[in-house]
């Protein structure tokens, strides 16, 4: 303060302060890094919503549903766009796997919906027809079998082995190695986007309907009933048991070829056990196998990408700017 009163001028380095306690203003990236599956995700949530809003209306439960998870999708995108951090990656690859589980379960109402005007919604006969035609006799022979009970038992341990593998298996993945979960999850999302399309194409309850649930022991009938309470009712074509656990064992015998041996057993005991617990046709798991081989080359293709190497230089130089702030400080 000067004898007159007035009030002095701020010093060189004051002013630095302020200017660089200043909030950063909002830049959108310079290039928009949209993963391939977070492409095919949105084309499926958009034409799901767009189908049901022409058949149901704009307010009925299930379109407003998949307009949700398509926005929410987006967000995650844009959100995670913007100054991507390990976190913000992690949150936008984890949230396009909650979105799909919600996804799955929000076929049960919605498929019904996009047939209401059809006399059939279940395309079971079509599917029976396709497996007698280009299979045979062989998957009707597997579902009859009729082996001691825990036999059954051990088909449906491998069954539920599925959702071991998908939770603990991605989970390794997600908390080692950061790129390697985002490169897996490039096809793994893309996967079970496709999977989700032929649900809605083909909807079908699987040879369980006309069979009979398979009977054996007590964890067959135990996991039998979890399975009837779970499903969405249209979950059958293509397999996404045998193209998801298909897709997960290539990938670990890319990167982690010991856990590869441990789990290659029950794995191909899950694939038979599609079938032999009645669940899919034979051409679910055709349909899979060529679903998981598609999945893994655009999981080969986006890894020598020139997307993979802006993604992966974008989060090594932001790391980078993080440590040289935490140097400095």
């Amino acid at each position: 303060m000067t004898a007159g009163g007035c009030v002095m001028a701020k010093s060189p380095e004051r002013h630095r302060e302020l200017i660089d306690s200043e909030p950063d203003p909002i830049r959108l990236p310079e290039r928009w890094h949209v993963l391939p599956h977070e492409l095919v995700f949105t084309l499926f949530l958009g034409a799901t919503w767009l189908r049901l809003w022409s058949v149901a209306g704009f307010t009925n439960t299930s379109t407003l549903h998949f307009g949700i998870f398509l926005l929410l999708l987006l967000w995650l995108i844009v959100w995670g766009q913007y100054q991507p951090s390990p976190h913000r990656w992690r949150v936008r690859l984890l949230g396009c796997l909650v979105l799909s589980t919600l996804s799955y379960f929000s076929l049960t109402a919605a498929v019904p919906l996009m047939y209401k005007e059809s006399l059939v919604l279940h395309q079971d006969a079509a599917l029976h027809q396709w497996d007698v035609v280009w299979l045979g006799n062989t998957p009707r022979m597997l579902m009859e079998m009729t082996p001691a009970a825990w036999v059954s038992d051990l088909f449906m341990a491998c069954y539920f082995f599925f959702f071991y593998y998908l939770i603990v298996g991605l989970l390794y993945y997600f908390v080692t190695d950061l790129k390697k979960f985002r490169i897996c999850i490039v096809g793994f999302g893309t996967l079970y986007a496709l999977g989700y399309v032929g649900y809605t194409l083909l909807p079908a309850v699987g040879p369980v309907e006309t069979m009979g649930a398979r009977t054996g022991g007590w964890f067959t009938e135990l996991g039998g009933g979890i399975i009837a309470d779970r499903s969405n009712g249209v979950d059958v074509f293509p397999s996404i048991h045998v193209a998801a656990s298909l897709f997960l064992l290539v990938f670990d015998w890319w990167h982690r070829r010991t856990h590869f041996w441990w789990v290659l057993g029950p794995v191909v005991g899950l694939w038979i056990s599609t079938i032999f617990l009645r669940y899919h046709y034979g051409v679910d798991v055709v349909a899979g196998v060529a679903l998981a081989v598609a999945c893994l080359w655009l999981t080969r293709w986006y890894a020598h990408s020139r997307l993979c190497a802006e993604v992966e230089a974008a989060c090594e130089a932001r790391d980078k700017r993080s440590a040289e702030v935490s140097e400095s400080a």
